[in-house]
């Protein structure tokens, strides 16, 4: 019997093309094929570099700069504004930054030439608290100018090359608005009405202040008790971050009083709206702890979402396992039971350390998103020391989203030092964009964009 071995035995040649052609093919499929696809939570890598951006405002020595807001508009673009500098002696006084990218992460030119605007308001520390759009293509950011602890509210107006508006303020494009006599006031949350003119809410030394402006920066006389400024004293440790006007004309304004979570709803002359809880005031505490709340979102249907830290055992400045936490209310300032059961959700990631959430937005399908940081040795500090740029997601019952990042949470590292995410943004394709600081070996603290996949 003749025996074969096929390990040796020549093929026929038509067999032999085959084969080669298949294993080419084969080879070319694996070289090309693309990786796997991009999942919710992943960094875009479309976006700046693998899906990060920071920026530096280029002074020597370096300063300390973050972003604290940030603003997408209509056209896609995005503008960060924070403070560039922090009045160091040596150094130089603190300013406006604001810094305008492109929808892929890069600095846009046309504003500025370079992207950047550094605005002062004279040889003293000044802030960007808040940006949003203006009209015309012009944004309008506020904050507070003269050192936090004697601040008065600050506003500068852009056009859209990045010069400051000369028809507003005195013909410099510049606002100042001292409520107290220098006891500290600020601006945390812009807004516009449907008439054009500028709603505004902050500190007003140890108490809270909503404020209209016109259109040119003077303040509304038809507005408050004829100066176009309302303060109340809401409790200890009042502020608002954020106010908007409602379809009624009236406004909806949120912040933090007696370390719970405050919202607050106005008539359209500034008195508070009684027919809302009794008494225009709706507070809420999670789990007797101290509770601070940073962002605020309405969500379709005419609720509103509020964001923050919570959970820590006294109010400010002190290390401890602090959480993200959530707080969503009916129209009628009435928790939203569906959400959670009882309206409040908290987020513990790491369970020595504590967790912010700093913004907030609802995206197309309900769910909430909200953005901070994570892993922070210490609570509520000036800049970060230590810690990630965080983001959660959320359905609307409130349970963490599993389809985001695997279990509803993604952290981002931008070059392995102290990181913090203040403002978010969503795409038209429910994409986010984080805007914040970054601390890096080389230029310290700078600007910092991410965008994770929706």
């Amino acid at each position: 019997m003749n025996r074969r071995f096929p390990l040796f035995e020549e093929r026929p040649t038509w067999r032999a093309h085959v084969a080669a052609v298949s294993a080419l093919a084969v080879g070319l499929m694996l070289v090309l094929a693309p990786s796997a696809a991009a999942a919710p939570g992943d960094l875009d890598t479309g976006f700046g570099t693998s899906g990060k951006v920071t920026t530096d405002f280029g002074a020597t020595p370096s300063e300390p700069e973050v972003g604290n807001d940030l603003l997408r508009t209509s056209n896609g673009s995005l503008f960060v504004a924070g403070r560039r500098g922090f009045g160091t002696p040596g150094v130089g006084p603190g300013t406006f930054g604001v810094a305008k990218y492109t929808s892929s992460g890069a600095l846009d030119t046309s504003f500025s030439g370079d992207g950047k605007v550094a605005t002062g308001f004279g040889d003293t520390l000044s802030m960007a608290r808040s940006v949003i759009e203006a009209g015309n293509g012009k944004i309008l950011v506020g904050g507070f100018t003269g050192g936090e602890q004697i601040a008065d509210l600050a506003l500068a107006k852009y056009n859209s090359d990045g010069t400051l508006d000369t028809s507003f303020g005195g013909g410099d494009g510049k606002v100042t608005t001292d409520l107290t006599g220098g006891l500290g006031d600020g601006i945390r949350g812009l807004s516009l009405t449907s008439g054009g003119k500028i709603l505004a809410a902050g500190a007003a030394g140890a108490d809270s202040f909503i404020a209209r402006y016109n259109s040119d920066g003077t303040l509304d006389t038809g507005f408050g008790g004829g100066d176009g400024v309302v303060i109340t004293d809401f409790g200890t440790g009042d502020h608002l971050f954020a106010l908007e006007e409602l379809s009624t004309g009236k406004m909806i304004a949120a912040g933090s009083a007696n370390s719970d979570f405050l919202l607050v709803r106005y008539n359209s002359d500034g008195s508070l709206d009684t027919s809302f809880s009794g008494d225009g005031i709706v507070t809420t505490d999670f789990n007797g702890l101290s509770d601070l709340a940073f962002g605020f979102a309405q969500a379709p249907g005419g609720d509103y979402v509020i964001a923050g830290a919570v959970d820590a055992p006294e109010p400010f400045g002190i290390a401890g396992p602090i959480k993200t936490g959530v707080a969503r209310y009916n129209s009628d300032g009435s928790l939203d039971t569906g959400f959670s059961g009882d309206g409040k959700v908290t987020t513990d990631v790491h369970t020595l350390l504590a967790d912010e959430a700093r913004d907030v937005a609802v995206d197309s399908n309900g769910k909430i998103v909200i953005a901070g940081l994570a892993g922070e040795s210490v609570v509520f500090p000036v800049d970060p020391v230590d810690g990630d740029a965080l983001v959660v997601r959320y359905n609307s019952d409130g349970s963490l989203d599993t389809g985001f990042s695997g279990d509803g949470i993604a952290t981002v590292d931008f070059s392995g030092g102290a990181d913090v995410a203040r403002g978010i943004a969503l795409t038209g394709s429910d994409d986010i964009v984080i805007a914040g600081g970054a601390t890096s070996s080389s230029t310290g603290l700078d600007f910092a964009l991410a965008k994770l996949q929706g």
